[in-house]
């Protein structure tokens, strides 16, 4: 019998595999035995092609030749991935290799990955989808007893490749249509747009806002019991008018008044659920002021380099019953990792089972909550950033297994002069889960002492303060991270809404790379932890409501697919039916676009970006690079986009032109393919270098 070829989506899970199948000889671009041999794709290695790829005149972005609508779309080569390419060719066609696994990612985008790449190289031998959800080699020799034939995920394919055909129909046509026709670069896509729609409406909101000031008043009361302090309400707890609530202070200033409630109640608060990939991004940011992104490297590296978490992509924060034996062994092993302390008791295997916040596989689908998977934990081998999301995996994995918080909730209404007063305070009776977090019992803020009903207390001192209403706050890639899961309320169709209520706007998987990309192309900038749109931002959105292609800005388009992307996999819906709903789309929105006149809408966007060093005279981003505005003239001034592979945003680009510096810049690429880090200096005469950290010669990239 021939050998089994399984193709993975980077060479990390390769290697895996390898180690897991066992007696595995390393070759430069694969590992072999007897029965098996395991080659990778970095990623995606194939994707859509471009217009000019079906046309040469296409290369030009001219209204004329819009929209672009292939009647069937071609594959091509990713820049760079011609080589591995060729080395999984030879592997597909091997005389030796009669079946084909496709061991990438268990997913929609997964999926993708192989067939296109199968597709481009025009594979027919027989194909099996080996599914994993963790890097364990016990879950790997698991996911092996389950092999099955590659047609079962054939709904999910096509669904994947109405998701890119849909998505570059859009993209490519919307781009070039709103470029061509305000003469600026115009980045337009189903996701991004309407993510930055989110950040332009709290912006008009914050500009529109006008603070309105009120006042709240306070006194403190003395009781046989003990002291305490209330706040007065009626419907609100706030007096608009000045004069009013000085009324009020003067009238109870010294009064006797009584108690007219007291309460008090035991609440118990369960335990948090378990983290998917956005509520994970979300504590980051909120702890560590990590951007998504960064949170979502470490959490890869966590899970493929270190194999010390369940697969980070999820967007399900529960567990199936079956991954009991799991649990407990990650509960053994965090006794040997510095968690002693808390998992000192015996797993509470019975109870746990029966909690419907830990175990329900009715809401766990392609993959459960993150989890460690039960590897010892060297944390002296993580980094900073990987060790504290790891620490807070772990905390929260520990702390779904403890039993509820209880507080102690006490309230006293109190009545002087007709007006009334609440009082409320809270202590922690029993912490439960909450000590994991270091929550202590008895900790307390000011408890309120136990006072009869019926009680006469005195006004000891009363007091008003002036405040005044605030503008909403900002995003922060945490807050944003929550809106674009919960982008249901954007929408006014109820079925839209309960369709964006289970998946929102983009994936867990590609949020962070929507929120870089909104700052890549200049529509947003970041200030600390909070993002706020540019003008160029602001104008598109204003663009796209005016022309008007509401579809464009709004999640509901991003609900109606989805909800069809979710009935392909399950067959009840039409991938051509779905293709021929987004052509049509496609036309009316680019004809929509080249209808419409400009009405200083690029001047608008235009702000320039800086100063050219040069001449003096304003620099302006177009469609490559950063370009001084008299480059007719002859200035030569030039900052290329992309450098050394990477992409140079907006905000990278002002301070490099402003301070002749930028920050230490991550991701770029030799031209062996190695990644490094540099900063970016201008030098005298505008060209662009770079600066090691070392002080090593730099190397001009102008």
């Amino acid at each position: 019998m021939g050998k089994k070829l399984i193709i993975t989506e980077k060479p990390g899970v390769a290697q895996d595999i390898a180690r897991a199948l066992g007696k595995m000889k390393k070759k430069k671009e694969y590992w072999e035995n007897e029965d098996y041999i395991v080659t990778w794709a970095v990623g995606h290695l194939v994707t859509l092609a471009e217009p000019e790829d079906y046309d040469k005149k296409l290369k030009m972005w001219r209204l004329a030749l819009l929209p672009v609508v292939p009647d069937e779309f071609k594959l091509k080569a990713i820049e760079g991935a011609e080589e591995r390419l060729e080395v999984i060719k030879k592997l597909i066609n091997s005389k030796e290799v009669e079946v084909i696994i496709n061991a990438c990612d268990a997913g929609r985008e997964g999926e993708l990955i192989f067939r296109y790449i199968y597709e481009f190289l025009a594979g027919s031998k027989p194909v099996y989808r080996l599914w994993l959800s963790s890097m364990t080699q016990e879950a790997i020799k698991e996911a092996f007893s389950h092999l099955k034939p590659g047609d079962d995920y054939e709904l999910l394919a096509q669904a994947a490749k109405c998701r890119s055909e849909g998505d570059w129909l859009v993209g490519i046509n919307g781009t070039r249509v709103f470029t061509a026709r305000y003469k600026t670069l115009l980045s337009v896509g189903r996701v991004q747009t309407p993510t930055l729609a989110i950040l332009v409406e709290r912006e008009r909101e914050i500009e529109k806002f006008v603070p309105v000031p009120y006042w709240e008043i306070f006194a403190e009361f003395s009781s046989p019991s003990g002291s305490y302090r209330g706040k007065w309400e009626k419907k609100e707890d706030r007096v608009w008018e000045k004069e009013k609530a000085q009324s009020i202070v003067n009238k109870v200033k010294g009064q006797e008044g009584k108690v007219a409630e007291y309460k008090e109640r035991k609440v118990k608060e369960p335990h948090p659920l378990l983290y998917d990939l956005t509520e994970l991004q979300r504590d980051a940011n909120k702890l560590f002021g990590y951007s998504a992104k960064r949170t979502l490297d470490s959490a890869q590296r966590l899970y493929e380099r270190h194999k010390l978490i369940t697969y980070p992509r999820t967007n399900s924060r529960y567990l199936s019953p079956d991954l009991i034996s799991q649990v407990e062994k990650c509960w053994r092993m965090l006794a040997e990792c510095d968690f002693a302390e808390w998992v000192k008791e015996e797993f509470p295997r019975g109870k746990a089972l029966k909690d419907k916040r830990i175990f329900d596989k009715s809401k766990v689908s392609d993959h459960h909550a993150i989890i460690p998977t039960g590897e010892k934990i060297d944390w002296e081998s993580l980094s900073e950033n990987d060790s504290r999301i790891m620490n807070l995996i772990v905390k929260r994995f520990i702390a779904s297994f403890y039993p509820e918080a209880v507080w102690v909730h006490r309230s006293i209404k109190t009545v002087v002069e007709d007006e009334k007063f609440v009082s409320k305070s809270k202590v922690l009776l029993e912490a439960g889960w909450r000590a994991i977090y270091g929550k202590e019992e008895g900790e307390e803020e000011d408890f309120l002492p136990a006072v009869e009903k019926g009680t006469t207390v005195k006004t000891e001192k009363a007091w008003m303060e002036e405040k005044e209403t605030k503008a909403p706050p900002r995003y922060t890639e945490a807050t944003l991270l929550s809106a674009m899961e919960g982008a249901g309320r954007f929408v006014e169709d109820e079925e839209l809404q309960e369709i964006l209520k289970e998946g929102g706007i983009g994936t867990p998987a590609t949020r962070a790379a929507i929120i870089e990309r909104l700052i890549q192309v200049g529509y947003v900038e970041r200030s600390g932890k909070t993002l706020i749109p540019t003008p160029k931002g602001k104008e598109l959105i204003n663009l796209i409501e005016n022309i008007p292609v509401p579809e464009l800005s709004s999640p509901q388009l991003t609900g109606e697919w989805e909800k069809k992307l979710n009935q392909i996999e399950k067959g009840e819906f039409s991938r051509d039916t779905f293709m021929e709903e987004i052509r049509k789309f496609t036309v009316e929105m680019v004809e929509k676009v080249k209808s419409m006149e400009d009405r200083g809408e690029r001047e608008k966007m235009s702000m320039p970006v800086g100063n050219c060093p040069l001449c003096g005279a304003p620099v302006h981003e177009n469609r490559k690079s950063f370009s001084c505005s008299r480059w007719k003239e002859g200035c030569p001034f030039t900052i290329w986009k992309k450098i050394a592979g990477r992409f140079i945003n907006r905000q990278e680009a002002q301070k490099l032109i402003t301070t002749g510096r930028t920050d230490k810049l991550y991701g770029f690429k030799s031209r062996k393919g190695k990644k490094f880090s540099a900063y970016l200096v201008l030098q005298e005469e505008g060209k662009v270098e770079f600066e090691f950290s070392t002080r090593e010669a730099s190397s001009g990239v102008s």
